[in-house]
């Protein structure tokens, strides 16, 4: 298993043919079935000591190109028969987020998801040869947490393609062109976009937006809410948790009602998202309480046995995280 503190996205994972390619969502995404990654095991409280590899791509659609803006709303162009996002592919159906969500397909779907919002990068931003995680909204706000099911998707870019999503931050407003579908190998169940070398996508900035979060409990945000609905971008108000070291996840709970449920029922706040997936104005190891803590709601499901689906809250910047003085 990966380190938590490294690797905190969701996971897709698909055969094609012989081969398959995986993405873990929050962190390793890997390209191909010579990569691997390796690790010492995870509590739901924080991450234990552990390494990983990043995966090297043995795909030819590795890219380089001239700079410039064209495609990616970044840095970087794109290879030769590499999708832009100038216009929408002939061969992708453009549809809303919630028919994504109506279609659920089991295997991979072109799509075309036009002016969508972004409302988190992992990292802060996407960088080359390395996995990242891009998650998106259909508007920019929703009046309640019902309101926002099924309107987000996670969008998961293996190391040797994450070049072509250089660029694209928290706000942007996005056409994205990519391969969708709900994964539910090994006890996995999650429906999201992944781009590999085999799989193409991409998304170009179209304008801007301001996504704002609904305002949420920790009870309602359980793995089978996000499931069924989605990467709700959140607000949670009154909840403590105890702090770790800056690279790692540590639990949280109402402040009045304290500490409740085991290790698959607590929800984590997790610094992935974070420029250099580390928090930086928390002091460590000590008991916080906060009055507001926003983020994307999501899932933390790394491959072992047996399967746990850790619950995430991952903050985009500091200003997501205001502790009580």
């Amino acid at each position: 298993m990966a380190s938590r503190a490294r690797i905190l996205t969701p996971v897709f994972l698909i055969a094609l043919g012989s081969s398959s390619v995986a993405c873990n969502s929050g962190g390793q995404i890997e390209d191909d079935t010579t990569s691997s990654s390796t690790g010492s095991s995870s509590s739901k409280a924080g991450s234990t000591n552990a390494s990983s590899t990043d995966a090297s791509s043995t795909d030819a659609a590795t890219s380089s190109g001239s700079g410039g803006t064209g495609g990616m709303g970044g840095a970087g162009g794109a290879a030769p028969g590499w999708p832009t996002c100038d216009t929408q592919p002939p061969s992708s159906t453009s549809e809303p987020i919630p028919q994504v969500w109506s279609d659920n397909p089991a295997m991979p779907k072109k799509v075309w998801l036009p002016g969508v919002y972004v409302t988190a990068v992992a990292r802060s931003g996407c960088v080359a040869m390395q996995s990242c995680q891009i998650f998106v909204q259909q508007s920019e706000s929703f009046a309640t947490l019902a309101a926002a099911q099924k309107q987000s998707l996670p969008i998961g870019i293996a190391p040797a393609v994450a070049e072509h999503f250089v660029g694209i931050k928290v706000g942007d407003k996005v056409d994205v062109y990519g391969h969708v579908f709900r994964n539910t190998q090994d006890g996995k169940n999650e429906l999201g976009i992944l781009v590999t070398p085999a799989l193409q996508g991409c998304a170009k900035v179209v304008g801007a937006g301001n996504p704002t979060p609904v305002a949420a409990t920790l009870p309602e945000l359980t793995t089978p809410y996000y499931e069924a609905n989605g990467p709700a971008l959140v607000t949670l108000s009154a909840v403590t948790g105890k702090t770790k070291t800056a690279v790692e996840t540590f639990a949280l709970w109402d402040t009045i009602a304290g500490p409740t449920g085991g290790i698959e029922e607590v929800t984590s706040l997790s610094p992935f998202f974070l420029s250099g997936a580390a928090f930086t104005n928390l002091p460590a190891g000590q008991f916080t309480d906060f009055v507001t803590v926003t983020g994307v709601f999501g899932i933390f499901a790394p491959d072992a046995v047996p399967l746990i689906k850790y619950e995430e809250i991952y903050p985009r910047t500091a200003n997501d995280i205001v502790v009580l003085p």
